[in-house]
């Protein structure tokens, strides 16, 4: 198999659309060789491999109009947002008017107004900020439970390069949602604002957190320490209710696999049982039928033992 001829400087290690080649001098048979990559017509990587999805968005905007970005379900994924919509395989695109939405294989357009501070630039290209992706997803495709789940996932604090801090905070996506010209999914979206929770470590904290709220459990304090007399922290559940001495803790597969989390959790527990607090271990199977059905008995139990006179009953979400 012969070795492909070099290519011209101005093209070698980067995307390059198929004009800016045929006006180097490249011809058409050169590009189809084995050592250029073509995600979409019209545009060239230099890569004898399967595009990633990072490049193939790079790609893409060599070709779009001026202004526009990933968007929508694209964006969400370069966020990691811990809820997944749509074909992996397809690249959503907003364009501002008055540009028509692209129509290309494997690319969803959208085309609407945008506002300046909607869209940010990294990865070497523009893309929907999280706050917008937020919106851009939450007053579509995803359900209420979802647009929490995601919402709590991006105002939890973590660690960047900026320091401590957030992919958005409340404020600014309930900012986001008060400009937004877009109002589909208004509804949804002011009910999931007024659920999101600030230092939820994981989606399944949250899915928890919604199931006891829709069954009716009393108010839910989420991952605050509680102290002892001299205002020592002794644990941090998951969860607490307000006014009742029950914890709730969701515990994944690493609480039963990794001996140093197991050990902290036996710590843990004789911690509450030190200060006659009722420690409750929440696991996959809990909350889902037929699981849940039981997992609410047990808290309805400890509940009736403290004195609540309310009934629990599961609602699906």
């Amino acid at each position: 198999m012969s070795t492909p001829s070099p290519l011209p400087d101005a093209l070698e290690s980067k995307i390059f659309t198929t004009r800016e080649a045929l006006s180097s001098g490249v011809g058409p048979s050169r590009l189809r060789a084995r050592d250029i990559a073509h995600p979409f017509r019209g545009v060239n990587i230099v890569s004898d491999r399967q595009p990633t999805f990072v490049q193939r968005c790079r790609a893409l905007m060599a070709v779009l109009p001026p202004g526009s970005f990933i968007s929508h379900e694209s964006a969400a994924r370069l966020f990691d947002f811990p809820v997944r919509r749509g074909d992996a395989r397809s690249i959503h695109v907003t364009v501002p008017a008055p540009y028509r939405a692209p129509r290309r294989r494997q690319v969803v357009g959208h085309r609407r107004t945008v506002l300046g501070d909607e869209w940010m630039r990294s990865a070497g290209f523009a893309h929907s900020t999280a706050c917008r992706a937020w919106l851009e997803l939450a007053g579509t495709s995803f359900t209420l439970d979802e647009a929490v789940i995601v919402g709590d996932y991006l105002v939890r604090p973590r660690e960047t390069r900026r320091g401590y801090r957030p992919l958005a905070t409340l404020d600014e996506l309930r900012t986001a949602a008060e400009r937004s010209i877009d109002r589909r999914g208004a509804r949804r979206i002011s009910r999931a604002l007024e659920g999101i929770r600030e230092r939820v470590d994981s989606p399944k904290e949250t899915q928890l957190r919604l199931l006891l709220l829709r069954a009716g459990c009393p108010e839910l304090i989420v991952n605050e320490p509680f102290l002892d007399q001299w205002g020592r922290v002794i644990v941090q559940p998951d969860l607490r209710i307000r006014g009742f001495r029950i914890t709730l803790d969701y515990e994944g597969d690493h609480h039963r696999t990794q001996r140093r989390q197991w050990m902290r959790d036996v710590r843990r527990f004789r911690q509450l049982a030190g200060v006659e607090m009722v420690g409750l271990r929440v696991v996959a199977d809990d909350l889902e039928p037929p699981g849940v059905y039981e997992f609410l008995d047990e808290v309805q139990g400890e509940l009736d033992r403290q004195g609540w006179t309310g009934r629990l009953c599961y609602r699906p979400s």
